[in-house]
């Protein structure tokens, strides 16, 4: 079996974790794995010996990451760890786990399952978003979406919306979703937008609640630059990526979101099935072998 360093990024906000990983992490000693342990995850684990790093670190010392917690974490070690490319997978300690799909009782042989390579990788594409005249000059990276919303104002905000440098249209709504295939089960559903499978690297434009019923999501190829400009009643504005990193910006602020150029590199265990998540998530309901199709 392959010898792999694996590195452990875990939502500290759930007992669960307190719970589960000192019991797994003992076992990959056991087993004569490599671990490094995120630091904010020392005070819930009393293990003399672990290895221990920056959670922005994690990745250079590791072969695969395990996110412990829900899709939010996995969002987050999604950011951390794809500029370096490292695959993740996710231990459901959450609700939905469209994105941390693998129960907590199936751990260990996911874990046996990478040793002896039975998986394979799938490429996420991501997101990064750039607020014009923004000094410095940071980048944010998505996996999920980009979300323009009116914060807390009781008014709709527009936003003058091209693509390519085309002029597109002028959505006059609660906000716009800008969201990747893996994000189309998120916040975009919930709001209209379709499903995408993973695997397709196009971008949806998703208005919330728009003012024209006309205004519907719209799939545009992952080569696609999408610029907007935003004018709130109220002075200012939010923007939200992936549902964590929050800031908020003045009216008239313009912001350009492409394809990022790094993705995420995601673990898929050889029995997965997409058509099984959205069953399953979404409640879809069987069809009883021979039942006629009505």
């Amino acid at each position: 079996m392959k010898r792999i360093s694996l590195g452990i990024i875990a939502n500290t906000g759930k007992p669960e974790v307190g719970e589960v990983l000192p019991d797994f992490l003992r076992w990959l000693s056991d087993e004569g794995i490599c671990y490094t342990v995120a630091s904010d995850l020392a005070p819930l684990i009393d293990l003399k010996e672990m290895n221990t790093a920056l959670p922005e670190d994690i990745a250079k010392k590791s072969d695969f990451v395990l996110s412990f917690g829900g899709d939010g974490t996995f969002l987050q070690t999604a950011r951390l760890v794809a500029p370096l490319q490292v695959p993740i997978f996710g231990i459901n300690m959450g609700e939905f786990g469209y994105l941390a799909e693998v129960p907590v009782e199936d751990m260990r042989q996911r874990v046996k399952d990478l040793l002896e390579g039975n998986f394979l990788e799938q490429e996420r594409m991501m997101l990064q978003v750039n607020v014009t005249g923004d000094k410095s000059g940071e980048v944010h990276l998505s996996l999920n979406d980009v979300v323009i919303e009116r914060g807390g104002s009781a008014r709709i905000i527009r936003l003058d919306t091209s693509i390519d440098g085309e002029y597109l249209n002028t959505f006059n709504a609660d906000g716009l979703i800008i969201a990747t295939s893996t994000g189309s089960t998120g916040y975009s559903l919930s709001s209209g937008g379709p499903i995408l499978e993973p695997c397709i690297h196009g971008i949806i434009i998703n208005p919330i609640s728009p003012h024209m019923l006309a205004n519907r999501p719209l799939v545009v190829s992952d080569n696609r630059q999408i610029e907007i400009s935003t004018f709130s009643h109220s002075g200012s504005f939010q923007v939200s990526v992936d549902g964590q990193k929050v800031w908020e910006l003045e009216s008239n602020s313009s912001l350009t979101i492409k394809r990022a150029s790094c993705i995420t590199r995601v673990v898929i265990f050889r029995d997965f099935s997409f058509n099984k998540l959205l069953r399953n998530k979404l409640h879809w309901r069987d069809r009883m072998h021979g039942e006629p199709i009505a």
